[in-house]
């Protein structure tokens, strides 16, 4: 023990740094607790800092589970994953039972549990069947600097899945979340939202909702007068739990939609309006994702079931000069896993990598050669990847705020 402790007090900082970032946030936080010499280097702020500047984005896997095999019971698990793009393993963020839970809500109020039946969350009815299992019970909103936006039926938080430290959100079940940001000049994060576009009477109003606060602030529809075209801010965007955004220095961006006619919508956090950006090839009947490389924007372009799929990068932010990086070709004749189904490809990190979500519950891993790295299978329902998850042991003063009254602690953890 004494000469573990005198190498990490003696050892150069870019050793110390290579081996904390090899390690699981579970090992580095059982490290404070040995003595405070290693507690000290385990909580140094600006090691911390480098190595999740270091860590590389992971793509999450959103499944479901049958819990119990007796049919009648419908007890189910509920599973988020992250994949190691270079190791190709998955690592468990979230695992738990939804009985568990609904046992915590039902103590809470005093109330026995109520049967338990694991489908669409529009209906908080507890026990009866609504839905088609199409809107799930368990969905990551958005992600940013390893803090996620998660709700389990209409509770919500937001947490470090690394520390497993959370804060309580207001129901936010009937809006339409788009993003959760960093305000750079006050270090708070912020969760932003619209209510009324599917309202014909009403007009589409976005709201700003400062994490720890119960009062959301409307910003109205705010659009920048140096926006030359229409941003379809009346319109709304698409949930950022399938279309999430990218926040880059004070801006966030969100892919392309038909409903901003193919522009990619930029929010500036500071100001508080939106304005638009051009779109590197923008296709119809297409999907495209936004992520960070290198610092600078990018973006996945694919269809559903078509082998070409590119990575463009924007070198000029404000020329709005696009960069083709990859063009990316699936040979599809030989996969067979992809002939007869559908398929949508799409890349998931700046080195090229695709992963292809199959509607037979398959999702295949591929380098930007088109060679096929790893297949992983999921059992009951077809998986979903739509947020990557930057993992954190910084320290986040939004989980200091005592939690109120009311707050119930979430059931993520529960299964891991």
């Amino acid at each position: 023990m004494a000469d573990a402790v005198a190498f990490f007090r003696d050892a150069p900082p870019r050793v110390v740094i290579e081996i904390v970032r090899r390690l699981p946030a579970r090992s580095v936080l059982r490290l404070r607790s040995v003595c405070k010499a290693l507690r000290e280097v385990a909580s140094y702020r600006a090691l911390l800092a480098t190595v999740h500047l270091l860590h590389p984005p992971q793509p999450l896997i959103c499944f479901g589970l049958s819990a119990c095999p007796d049919r009648y019971i419908q007890l189910r698990d509920y599973c988020v994953e992250a994949l190691d793009l270079r190791s190709d393993t998955l690592r468990p963020v979230f695992r738990f039972t939804d009985n568990d839970y609904y046992d915590d809500i039902a103590n809470a109020e005093g109330l026995d549990a109520p049967p338990i039946i694991a489908f669409s969350k529009d209906s908080i009815q507890y026990g009866e069947q609504d839905g088609d299992g199409g809107d799930p019970r368990l969905t990551v909103h958005a992600s940013l600097d390893g803090l996620l936006v998660v709700s389990f039926i209409n509770i919500w938080y937001v947490c470090n899945p690394a520390t497993r430290q959370w804060a309580a959100l207001p129901d936010l079940s009937d809006y339409d979340v788009i993003g959760l940001y960093a305000h750079v000049s006050s270090g708070e994060y912020r969760v932003l939202y619209h209510i009324g576009k599917d309202d014909e009477e009403a007009s589409t109003c976005y709201y700003v909702l400062k994490v720890g606060g119960q009062v959301a602030r409307n910003i109205g529809c705010p659009i920048s007068p140096e926006a030359t075209v229409d941003v379809g801010l009346d319109i709304g965007l698409e949930p950022a739990s399938l279309s999430p955004p990218v926040q880059l220095g004070c801006c966030l961006h969100w892919p392309p939609q038909e409903r901003q006619g193919y522009h990619i919508l930029v929010f500036d956090t500071e100001t508080e309006v939106f304005n638009w950006k051009r779109a590197p090839n923008p296709i119809r009947n297409g999907r495209m994702q936004l992520l960070e490389m290198d610092q600078r924007l990018a973006m996945s372009v694919s269809k559903n079931g078509k082998p070409s799929l590119e990575l463009w990068r924007l070198d000029d932010y404000n020329g709005d000069i696009w960069f083709q990086v990859y063009r990316i070709t699936i040979p599809v004749m030989r996969m067979p896993d992809l002939h007869y189904i559908d398929w949508f490809p799409h890349v998931v990190s700046p080195q090229g990598d695709v992963l292809i979500e199959c509607e037979n519950k398959l999702v295949l891993h591929c380098d930007r050669n088109g060679n096929l790295l790893q297949k992983f299978q999921f059992r009951e329902e077809a998986p979903l990847v739509r947020h990557t998850l930057k993992e954190t042991l910084l320290p986040h003063a939004i989980f200091l705020a005592p939690k109120p009254e009311d707050a119930i602690e979430p059931p993520f953890f529960q299964g891991l």
